[in-house]
């Protein structure tokens, strides 16, 4: 699928929001996200992360301001996010296989009743292999590792084929190995899809992404060389520093952290 570069796919425009409590969570909130881009979004918790993935799929509104998603409002543009939240639980003794999870994704896409088409098993079948799980479409769901889930549910917002895909911390439940193999895949989708992010994984993104949105109530957009520890610091408010994860060891492929 060839990207669009004709218009911004995200754009907020002066967008302030606040729960029914009152409290301000987002302020003065002013970015736009191009078409191919590699965007992450990093903050401490409760910065309002989550809520801006939520007004841009239209989940929430927003008290102020206007927010356009492939040059609709964000309700209307729902059909071409794929999204993978942060928490997806599924009951483990539910009989669904790998296939079945990612078909999920094409539910929305003018489904009523009756079995799925052969096109559209053929497109889940892509979407596992795009995620590195080609040929496990037959096993049962709950048998999975939990990286390997975690990839299932990502082929299942590919299946669809969006034109813009949000991640919510999607390495959250993964290991430092895992991770790493995560971040590769994004790379090679981001070839395909304009992908938002939200990560913790600072050291992970600092040689991948094209840009990192931080989000501590307002919204600061920095280049990935202007990461330093200080910058960090000043949008979590604790002392924290950079470690990269663009240098593996020469023994046992390692990742090789160094500031």
């Amino acid at each position: 699928m060839k990207i669009d570069s004709s218009a911004p796919v995200v754009r907020f425009s002066e967008v302030n929001f606040a729960y029914e409590d009152g409290i301000t969570v987002l302020e003065n909130i002013n970015f736009s996200l191009e078409p191919g881009e590699f965007a992450c979004v990093v903050g401490p918790n409760g910065g309002g992360k989550t809520t801006l993935l939520k007004l841009i799929l239209g989940l929430l509104k927003p008290v102020s301001g206007s927010i356009s998603v492939l040059g609709q409002p964000p309700g209307r543009a729902q059909a071409q996010i794929g999204y993978v939240p942060q928490f997806s639980k599924f009951d483990a003794g539910f009989p669904v296989n790998v296939l079945d999870v990612v078909l999920m994704g094409c539910l929305r896409r003018s489904f009523f009743w009756g079995r799925y088409s052969d096109e559209q098993v053929e497109k889940a079948r892509r979407a596992l292999a795009a995620v590195g799980l080609q040929g496990k479409d037959g096993r049962a769901f709950a048998g999975l590792s939990g990286g390997q889930k975690q990839r299932a549910l990502i082929a299942r917002a590919l299946v669809s084929e969006p034109r813009l895909i949000l991640l919510d911390e999607p390495t959250a439940s993964v290991d430092v190995a895992g991770t790493e193999q995560f971040y590769n895949m994004f790379e090679e989708l981001n070839q395909r899809f304009t992908i938002l992010m939200v990560s913790h994984d600072v050291g992970f993104i600092s040689s991948r992404v094209k840009s990192v949105l931080c989000v501590r109530k307002t919204l600061q957009i920095h280049p990935v060389s202007e990461l330093t520890g200080e910058a960090l610091q000043n949008i979590y408010g604790v002392d924290v520093s950079v470690i990269r994860h663009d240098h593996r060891c020469s023994d046992k492929g390692h990742i090789c952290p160094h500031s």
